[in-house]
């Protein structure tokens, strides 16, 4: 008797290996796979296997069906499909009778890939299976809230999921929830439930369903896009509908800046000169700035959604002048290094700035109103930043002993009256 269970036992997991080896979409020899374009800026997505297409023109925020590839390490290519450009290529190991899901996602303007295996054993009946998979690695440690849509956070003391910072991408085991409910789902940064970095409002998963969160970048590196994609099924993408912005009031005199968009206030009063925290504001919303009180022309630029902002108000509180500045919030590929740009507020003299990092110049000709591009700096305890201006060959501004920790994006702020300027160095992520 005890033979015939251990033999029935291997009879119905061969059996069960069998039905999971078959995955209904290619031969029992070829693995079947997949394309998601969680791409930022590629409309439309190629895949090729070992050189050939086995999937052309997939849009951006959707799926592929599956194609039938190879067995073993399979190179697989991106393609841009307007310009046929490859943009990315990897060689996973594929099994045979095996589903898998490519996702192809965007960081820093460099598009990535990460191999989804969509084979997990089917759970029980009247629950479904949730986990997240994390590629947005830029936005540091997060909180996961798995929860009923009515849910308060701010009434919660432990997050469904947590990960944390990490340079490689991240998935949480599965998780039993009972199907047919809908679920709203937010991450949030870790241990500050006021730090929304998405809002997923409503996922309804169904019987005996394996799905998995996608979390990838945005354009700004801070928050993140989501999306779900079941195993062998749907795919539903939800884009961050949000912003990041901050104040910057550089404004002459000790005047006081507020700004808002659309209802959603970034800062009410701000005397200046001064560096403001970033706020979430619904993206594409009407700028509105004040000084001392009196309207100030905004910027004609929209916020774009998923993008980090500086907003600098400068000049003298009689002729203020407003400016938006796009963030680049990706950390730096090394960790011992550190990314570092320069913006000039100052008012008076339009006066182009230069930016020295240990005796090596590495921004120049920055003019009023605008930020230099990044540069990527060495970490050290002894990091030594000049600032110089055409108009006298002594430093505006000079320290030779700065401690600038690695893996971390700084802004050297120059804010004031050219007479007088006041540096500001700040740490933007």
């Amino acid at each position: 008797m005890r033979n015939f269970r251990v033999w029935a036992g291997l009879a119905t997991m061969f059996a069960a290996m069998s039905l999971v080896g078959c995955g209904g979409h290619g031969s029992s020899n070829a693995a079947s796979v997949r394309l998601v374009n969680a791409s930022l800026t590629h409309a439309a997505l190629d895949l090729l296997a070992n050189s050939t297409t086995v999937e052309s023109n997939t849009a951006i925020n959707t799926v592929s069906a599956y194609a039938s590839v190879g067995t073993g390490s399979v190179a697989l290519q991106i393609n841009d499909s307007t310009t046929n450009t490859v943009l990315t290529t990897t060689a996973p190991t594929l099994a045979s009778g095996g589903n898998y899901a490519v996702v192809a996602y965007e960081s820093g303007g460099t598009l990535l890939t990460s191999v989804i295996q969509e084979n997990t054993a089917t759970p029980a009946s009247g629950t479904a299976n949730l986990r997240i998979f994390n590629t947005a690695t830029d936005a540091g440690a997060i909180d996961i809230y798995v929860t009923d849509p009515s849910v308060n956070l701010s009434t919660l003391s432990t997050p469904t999921f947590s990960l944390a910072s990490s340079s490689t991408t991240l998935a949480t085991g599965f998780l039993s929830l009972a199907s047919g409910t809908t679920y709203r789902i937010r991450v949030t940064g870790s241990g500050n439930v006021a730090d929304l970095r998405l809002d997923i409002p409503a996922v309804t998963l169904s019987n005996q369903q394996n799905a998995t969160v996608l979390l990838t970048p945005t354009t700004g590196g801070t928050l993140v896009n989501g999306s779900v994609l079941v195993e062998q099924g749907t795919y539903s993408a939800t884009p961050n509908a949000n912003s990041r912005v901050r104040l910057i009031s550089a404004v002459t005199g000790g005047a006081t800046v507020a700004a808002s968009v659309g209802t959603t206030p970034i800062s009410t009063t701000q005397t200046s000169p001064s560096v403001g925290a970033y706020t979430i504001v619904p993206s594409g919303a009407t700028l509105n700035i004040t000084v001392n009180g009196a309207s100030v022309g905004a910027p004609a630029t929209a916020l774009a959604a998923g993008s980090d902002s500086t907003l600098l108000v400068y000049g003298s509180a009689a002729a203020p002048t407003a400016s938006l500045i796009a963030d680049d919030n990706h950390l730096p590929t090394i960790v011992t290094n550190f990314k570092l740009r320069l913006i000039n507020g100052i008012t008076g003299a339009a006066t182009p700035l230069t930016l020295d990092a240990n005796f090596a110049v590495i921004a120049s000709n920055v003019i009023p109103g605008t930020a230099s591009a990044y540069s990527v700096v060495g970490s050290s305890v002894y990091t030594r930043l000049d600032v110089f201006s055409p108009s006298s060959p002594i430093a505006i501004y000079s320290e030779s002993t700065l401690n600038v920790p690695g893996n971390a994006v700084y802004t050297l702020f120059m804010l004031g009256d050219a007479g007088a300027p006041i540096h500001l160095l700040q740490r933007d992520h």
